[in-house]
């Protein structure tokens, strides 16, 4: 199948000027095993004066191959970018993946990195697979295609992590077990949320521990429902928190909502963006027999959050 026009438009667009490295993939969460493949195409990039760059896939192809999949994110499209360009890109082109380019093949695509994005170098992960049906033979049909356009092929080795290569999906697997410290391994940083703060029920003000409430995407990943230490970036102020994050069962449980009790803060923080990074879950959701119950247990969890934090 041709190259759709808008797809060409996509790249030209994104096309920077000297000669490029380019690797591709959704990259969801920038976690230390993209992190690792990152380094390796500025390193072979930088031996080649060439400028290294990420094709990166949104929305997830599984959205269009399989329709019934609901995408959880790790990052937004705009944090994944900001993340590849610390991690050694100097370049992203965000690819919309439609029906169209996934039918696209593996080769068509190459050689449109190649003429246009001057594509001399292509680098791998381990598991790469892209093009119609995603062919496992994909690193040897690039070397073919390599040798008779000019491009060099690289294909990086995994990196493992307790017996388990590094990968989004461990990730989302830990998040949702609200293993925040495992999360953090596997990232190489704190799981974030950000979001603007908007109005609540105000019940936490009524018992005593006023919460910001902050929105965030339906698509974003979350991690298991409860109450968590967090350190809060708002209103250009560093602070820390305690988050709950669930459908409050002792009042009337309804749609998950990520409420923060900001330690040592007093003020109106409503319109601001806050910023939560998640350090470690306190304990799980549940409900209480009386608001008094849950206002006590709310004063342990704070003195647990400044233990964690401290």
């Amino acid at each position: 199948m041709p190259l759709p026009s808008f797809t060409r438009t996509q790249l030209a667009a994104g096309a920077p000027g000297p000669e490029t490295a380019v690797t591709i993939g959704v990259l969801d969460g920038v976690h230390r095993g993209h992190q690792a493949l990152l380094a390796r195409l500025r390193e072979e990039a930088r031996a080649r004066a060439l400028a290294p760059g990420v094709v990166t896939l949104h929305p997830h192809p599984f959205t269009v191959l399989r329709p019934e999949f609901a995408p959880s994110y790790l990052t937004s499209l705009e944090e994944r970018m900001e993340l590849m360009r610390q991690a050694g890109a100097d370049w992203i082109v965000p690819l919309t993946f439609t029906s169209e380019v996934s039918e696209i093949a593996a080769e068509e695509l190459a050689t449109a990195f190649f003429q246009i994005l001057r594509m001399r170098l292509l680098v791998l992960g381990p598991d790469a697979a892209f093009g119609r049906g995603a062919p496992r033979d994909t690193p040897a049909r690039m070397r073919e295609l390599g040798r008779e356009l000019g491009f060099d092929v690289i294909q990086a080795e995994p990196l493992m992590f307790d017996g388990q290569r590094y990968s989004s999906t461990a990730v989302r697997r830990a998040l949702a077990a609200g293993d925040m410290e495992r999360v953090t391994a596997l990232l190489g940083r704190d799981y974030h949320l950000a979001g603007p703060v908007v109005h609540g029920d105000e019940r936490g003000r009524v018992i005593g521990f006023p919460t910001a409430n902050i929105s965030v995407a339906a698509d974003r990943a979350l991690p298991a429902l409860g109450v968590y230490a967090t350190r809060v970036q708002v209103a250009g102020r560093s602070l820390q928190g305690a988050t709950n994050i669930g459908r409050r069962p002792t009042f009337e449980a309804g749609h998950v909502s990520i409420e923060t009790h900001v330690l040592d803060f007093e003020g109106d923080l409503y319109g601001e963006r806050m910023e939560l990074a998640i350090v470690h879950r306190l304990r799980p959701e549940q409900a209480f027999p009386t608001v008094a119950d849950l206002a006590a247990q709310i004063g342990r969890d704070v003195q647990a959050a400044r233990a964690v934090l401290a």
